[in-house]
């Protein structure tokens, strides 16, 4: 028995516009996302390009839209009919892949770390609140960003939830000394004071763990 999958198509150097394009796949039990994906690229299509990690729902790398929604393609089940494309409100670098690096490059420019400190004699104990052990959950996939509505890639107006939760990670972190809560500010996050829109596909309660704590 096959299935029927729609994927976006786009190459920013040759196409006009994003296209859809159908292809037939084998619906094994316990297909996937990717599985599907893998097959179209060994057997049908291998201009096609998408993102691959660990597949073990670990990485992050293979965050993109099915039906409208944010999944991992390692971890979502196949079905027929499904629509795939690229994370929503992300440059497309081709088809499924998207520019991961403007979000890294805003790494460095907060300077999301934490400094070298010289090492304490006596060893430190720390206590992690529950908040900061589920924002470390964060695979860095970026698929929050797609279920913002304020979230604009490759544009200075407003950062995205991604980086709230790399904010809020540090501002639990005891050895950090930079102020988070202002950062978070002058990134604009009372923008999202009435919206609380924003999910994790990987359990992060992002508004109430990080958003509202910051700000």
């Amino acid at each position: 028995m096959n299935i029927t999958i729609s994927i976006q198509r786009y190459n920013p150097e040759t196409d006009a516009g994003p296209k859809w394009v159908e292809y037939s796949v084998p619906a094994e039990e316990g297909a996937t996302v990717m599985s599907c994906l893998q097959h179209i690229y060994e057997n049908d299509d291998s201009t096609l390009a998408f993102r691959q990690g660990c597949r073990f729902h670990s990485c992050g790398l293979c965050a993109l839209m099915v039906n409208g929604k944010p999944k991992m393609a390692c971890a979502a089940k196949a079905k027929d009919q499904m629509k795939v494309a690229p994370l929503k409100g992300m440059t497309v670098v081709r088809d499924l892949v998207t520019d991961r690096s403007v979000f890294f490059e805003k790494l460095r420019e907060l300077d999301i770390f934490i400094p070298e400190q010289k090492a304490a004699s006596t060893p430190v104990k720390i206590f992690e609140p529950k908040d900061h052990v589920d924002l470390l959950k964060c695979l860095e996939c970026l698929a929050c960003n797609a279920t913002c509505p304020e979230f604009v890639s490759n544009s200075d107006s407003f950062p995205g939830p991604y980086i709230f939760v790399k904010l809020a990670q540090l501002h639990f972190d005891p050895r950090d000394e930079i102020n988070r809560k202002q950062q978070a500010a002058e990134l604009g996050i009372q923008k999202c004071a009435d919206c609380s829109k924003c999910t994790c596909i990987n359990g992060i309660g992002i508004y109430k763990q990080a958003i509202d704590i910051l700000k």
